[in-house]
């Protein structure tokens, strides 16, 4: 830990005339961000754990980074999306070292298989018939294997994202040989573990931060070390990620990787080769032998023909010999005498791989939920926990002296009571810091009166109207955010056939490049879904209206919502409005969040449904929402801009 000297106080730091004011361009003091900083200090120094709402334009990221600083304890900073963790790495805490922290040690750690495996690389050659001959692609990757520090996959600009070339070479966990690999000291795993331990700071994501709280021992995949202050930044995330790696998931993919990775190792055990064939044989009956629907599916009360059925019980035939299959390979390789490190690492994942089949197939928790998900060809079998918050009480919030948990959006109805119970977050302290922004003056709330319910047959003529509508009046510079797909690519037809703005739709192109599209793209109107409502920055002029469908509800037939709000009415709570209804008001916020990110920015707040007034919980979500004007009216949003010289 190299953070020794103790710096000026916060005051000196965000007051008037301080160290901000003085080295960062166009900075403003804001009274919000100080008092922030001052709760986290407080909350580090005096081991609390904090939860603090706080509101577009505070500058939450030096708020709480420069505190913790302060506290010469090792500190993880985990964010949900790679937005944020950039802005922090390349931005926020380069200027932080330059002008308070000199000596700041800091490492931005990913998962696992972001990073090359020295011993995969090596093993491998273009003609190989996983890489189809990419000859071309193999010069480039050597020239940078031998040039990269870190081995991070993110600076291979010519890769994809989805590059199969990749997925045979990156360093996971469940392929590791660990410390048996010739290749372990100079390893880019080993070298950002060693960094990590050398760190006063480090930067994950949610996913790499839960994936090693999980883990119950030292083994393999481990990477984070020890840690005394944890800040969960887009701490509204948590839920979902803490629930997909606490629980257990196995697919077909997952099988036939580990069938092919087999079958090179066991080359010198040729008497195993037989029993590879097998597996791989079983293992296609049984996941063919799942419904052909793509979706997620409940796995023992799956909906059929008006009832329900334990599809467990119905593939028993077909899953009782692969088991068997995985069990018997996985024993008899256990105890071969002479077995080298890959044999070490299969028996590994093939102990793992009989322990998570049985749990999904063999046993019935009332804690868990067993779903499974259909994709193109594949199958994927999940067991998940349905209440998180027992959970990190135990790992987390028990063991870590201080967690602060922040976000623009943690309260509905002006409260934490939602996000604490849901985490299980043990008496923290609260704060709510206000937005700098003044949205009664920067913003107007479009809701209709007289308008159908998103049901209706007559809602989408009247919500493409309304579009057209608050599109001429912003001449383009929106977002159209949908809660589905189908809708969006409804809209998105329907708008393309009369084009009066640039139009643009999510999947077009990589997220980050159809943004810098959008932006520099005069008048454009981008089409998006839910991986748009959050994590987005686009500031001025060329953002004008975010335009909404409906509210946000999740679907109730999903299999881990279906199974959180049965859980609620088993214990006497009203699941609509005890979950539905908040976990809708944190999207909605998070989606109307994006509008206005500057205090030059103005904007419309569009919601096509009419249940914000007609039903009472409507009022729950407008209470939520910026304090702004709130009309029905087209006329009023060109007022509204005319009265600004916006258009």
């Amino acid at each position: 830990m190299s953070v020794k000297n103790r710096i000026a106080s916060l005051d000196d730091i965000f007051s008037p005339g301080g160290v901000l004011e003085k080295q960062l361009p166009n900075y403003e003091f804001r009274p919000s961000q100080l008092n922030m900083a001052k709760a986290v200090l407080d909350a580090m120094e005096g081991e609390r754990h904090l939860c603090v709402e706080a509101g577009t334009g505070t500058g939450k990221t030096l708020a709480y980074l420069i505190p913790a600083l302060r506290s010469r304890k090792r500190v993880i900073v985990s964010t949900a999306t790679r937005n944020l963790q950039e802005q922090l790495f390349f931005k926020d805490i380069p200027f932080i070292k330059k002008y308070l922290f000199p000596q700041l040690a800091v490492t931005y750690m990913k998962g696992r298989n972001n990073y090359l495996c020295l011993k995969k690389y090596y093993e491998h050659n273009p003609q190989d018939v996983i890489f189809g001959g990419a000859v071309e692609e193999w010069k480039h990757l050597s020239g940078w294997v031998r040039a990269t520090e870190t081995g991070d996959r993110a600076e291979l600009r010519w890769m994809r994202d989805d590059d199969p070339l990749w997925r045979h070479l990156d360093a996971r966990g469940e392929t590791c040989v660990g410390q048996k690999c010739q290749h372990f000291d100079e390893c880019f795993i080993t070298k950002m573990r060693q960094r990590a331990l050398e760190s006063d700071l480090i930067v994950v994501n949610h996913a790499l931060l839960f994936s090693n709280l999980a883990l119950q021992t030292d083994e393999v995949g481990k990477t984070l070390p020890e840690f005394a202050v944890l800040i969960l930044d887009e701490a509204h995330e948590v839920e979902d990620v803490a629930c997909a790696h606490f629980g257990h998931q196995i697919s077909s993919f997952q099988i036939e990787d580990l069938c092919r990775d087999l079958q090179p190792i066991l080359k010198q055990l040729p008497e195993y080769l037989g029993r590879v064939i097998d597996l791989e044989k079983r293992a296609e009956e049984f996941f063919n032998a799942f419904p052909a629907e793509e979706g997620h599916f409940s796995l023992n009360f799956f909906r059929r023909n008006g009832g329900q059925v334990d599809l467990r019980l119905e593939l028993a035939a077909l899953y009782t010999p692969l088991f068997k299959t995985i069990q018997v390979l996985h024993s008899q390789l256990q105890r071969e005498n002479q077995k080298t490190a890959e044999v070490d690492s299969v028996v590994r994942r093939l102990g793992q791989l009989r322990q998570d089949l049985q749990e999904v197939f063999s046993e019935t928790n009332p804690d868990h939920v067993y779903w499974f998900e259909k994709r193109g060809r594949g199958v994927v079998l999940h067991l998940s926990p349905i209440d998180v918050a027992p959970i990190l009480k135990d790992v987390l919030f028990q063991k870590i002296e201080s967690v602060i948990l922040t976000s623009a959006t943690l309260t509905t109805g002006g409260n934490f009571d939602y996000i604490r119970s849901r985490l299980g977050v043990p008496s923290p302290v609260e704060m709510t810091v206000p937005s700098e922004f003044d949205f009664s003056t920067q913003a107007i709330l479009y809701v209709p009166h007289s308008f159908p319910e998103p049901r209706s047959p007559e809602y989408f003529l009247r919500a493409l109207r309304d579009i057209r509508a608050i599109l001429d009046v912003t001449e383009g510079h929106a977002f159209l955010l949908f809660t589905s797909y189908q809708q969006m690519n409804r809209v998105y037809r329907s708008l393309e056939d009369n084009p009066r703005y640039p139009l643009f739709k999510q999947g077009e192109m990589p997220k980050n490049e159809l943004l810098e599209v959008f932006r520099s793209t005069p008048h454009a109107v981008l089409c998006a879904t839910a991986s748009f409502w959050q994590g987005v920055d686009v500031q001025g002029d060329a953002l004008r209206a975010v335009i909404i469908d409906k509210l946000p509800f999740q679907v109730p037939s999903e299999p881990v919502v279906a199974a959180r709000l049965n859980r609620l009415e088993q214990g006497g709570d009203n699941s609509f409005l005890n979950y539905s209804v908040p976990e809708a008001i944190i999207s909605l916020k998070q989606g109307l969040g994006r509008l206005i990110r500057s205090r030059k920015d103005r904007g419309i707040l569009a919601i096509f449904d009419s249940r914000l007034r007609t039903r009472s919980y409507g009022r729950l979500f407008l209470e939520s929402l910026p304090n702004c004007p709130l009309t029905d009216n087209i006329v009023t949003l060109r007022n509204f801009f005319q009265s600004s010289g916006s258009v």
